[in-house]
């Protein structure tokens, strides 16, 4: 027999021997007083009474108790206290099934707000029903505030705004940034449930910006290889269909070695930041004596000078051994690209300083200063991108490969440190290499 059953059956049986009870009570003291029977039925009557009162009591308890659940549930003894105890489990258990479902939503949002995607939900009317603070951001809204505001009050971009109304979501669109400046946002809407609109949006300015950057990469390697193979094509279409003094052809000859030349260093200075980008940072244990590092880099200034300027080479290291960290070959790149530099952009009589010193922290700086043209403070921010000229007829009159300084930045990077430039337009400027005390050993 089912427990609950057989539970039931001996409550039903309990109330019964208690109404026969009473009514034997009642028939022997009937027999007192003459009057068996009626008293019998008065006594069960007054048992099945008392029973039906006390009952009504304990359905009164559970009641008030029902209606302040989170209250605790009254001590009561047969039914009426098993039927509290089996209310209060399934209370117990459907709280208990809500906080768990409470707590998995709250970890899915928590999850949704740590993206740094943005996610918007919109009703059937195109009202924000919820935003996360990443969306807000992306959108200049209010995570709070904004809420049931309708979408296309707040966010006004004509992309956004057409996109949303058109009704066709298999692509995304492309807009600015709501809250100006050179932002650009990737939106996808997708619909859910009878109505509902799911806004996803992404931050992709720095993707554009390195797309922007990829294409005139290419385009400047494109014109910079193009323009030194227009001349040789020149010149050899020269020295084949017109007859040519010695003295013509030498010149001829020479300037299609300078226009090779040129290929080769901007060739060679694409591998080098080719490598440099794709390398892990260098381990500091190989180590390079700072003294003969600077002197290999003093021996190749001055040949490239030949004595048009005046360097001055100050290496601060009194009579201790100082030693570099790193990969070699990086170092002299970079030190000798911003020596380099600075011969090419300083007039002739010009000057030209040179200097290392040990900092108090136990790093190191290398600078180098020059008297030259100097550098409007506008384009300082920009000196390190790649190809990046102030003036162009200018660097390309020099000989650079306008890939200097995006070695230098990558080099210094790459080994913990810091590139500072300070400089002003006529007055010269300064380069600075700050080297952290990771990278320096003083012996």
């Amino acid at each position: 027999m089912d427990t609950s059953n057989s539970w039931l059956w001996s409550r039903i049986g309990a109330r019964l021997l208690t109404a026969a009870a009473g009514g034997l009570l009642g028939w022997w003291a009937g027999h007192l007083v003459e009057h068996p029977v009626a008293l019998g039925l008065v006594g069960a009557a007054i048992a099945v009474l008392t029973i039906s009162v006390l009952d009504t009591l304990k359905g009164h308890a559970v009641l008030d108790w029902l209606r302040t659940p989170e209250a605790v549930p009254p001590e009561l003894p047969g039914l009426w206290g098993e039927v509290a105890h089996r209310i209060q489990r399934v209370v117990y258990l459907k709280d208990k099934q809500i906080a768990e479902e409470r707590a998995r939503l709250a970890q899915f949002l928590s999850a949704i707000e740590a993206s740094p995607n943005g996610v918007m939900l919109l009703d059937a009317t195109e009202h924000i029903s919820w935003i996360s603070p990443s969306a807000a951001d992306h959108f200049g809204l209010h995570p709070q505030r904004d809420l049931q505001q309708r979408v296309t009050n707040l966010i006004r971009q004509p992309a956004f705004v057409q996109y949303l109304a058109q009704g066709d979501y298999r692509d995304a669109v492309k807009c600015p940034t709501p809250r100006g400046g050179q932002g650009f946002l990737l939106v996808h809407i997708r619909s859910y449930g009878e109505g509902l609109k799911l806004v996803l949006s992404q931050d992709i300015t720095e993707r554009e910006r390195a797309e922007t950057m990829r294409r005139d990469f290419v385009a400047n390697v494109s014109h910079e290889i193009r323009t030194p193979l227009t001349v040789l094509s020149g010149f050899i279409e020269t020295l084949a269909s017109l007859p040519l003094t010695e003295v013509e052809r030498k010149r001829v000859v020479d300037l299609m070695m300078q226009q090779a030349e040129r290929m080769q260093s901007l060739v060679a200075d694409l591998l080098t930041l080719a490598q440099i980008e794709g390398s892990p940072r260098p381990a500091s244990d190989r180590w390079t004596r700072v003294d003969e590092l600077l002197r290999r880099i003093e021996t190749d200034a001055a040949g490239l000078s030949r004595e048009r300027h005046t360097l001055r080479f100050d290496v601060d290291t009194g009579e201790r051994v100082c030693e570099l960290a790193g990969v070699e070959r990086e170092w002299l790149s970079a030190m000798g690209n911003l020596v380099s530099n600075a011969i090419r952009y300083t007039p002739d009589g010009g000057e030209i300083g040179v200097s290392w010193r040990v900092t108090e922290e136990g790093g190191a700086e290398f600078s180098v200063r020059d008297s030259g043209i100097g550098i409007a403070s506008e384009h300082i921010p920009r000196l390190t991108e790649r190809f990046y000229r102030v003036d162009g007829s200018r660097s390309r009159e020099t000989g650079g490969t306008g890939l200097g300084l995006s070695i230098v930045k990558h080099v210094v990077q790459r080994h913990g440190g810091e590139l500072r430039i300070t400089s002003e337009a006529g007055k010269g400027s300064t380069f600075t290499i700050a080297i952290p005390a990771a990278r320096i050993r003083v012996l």
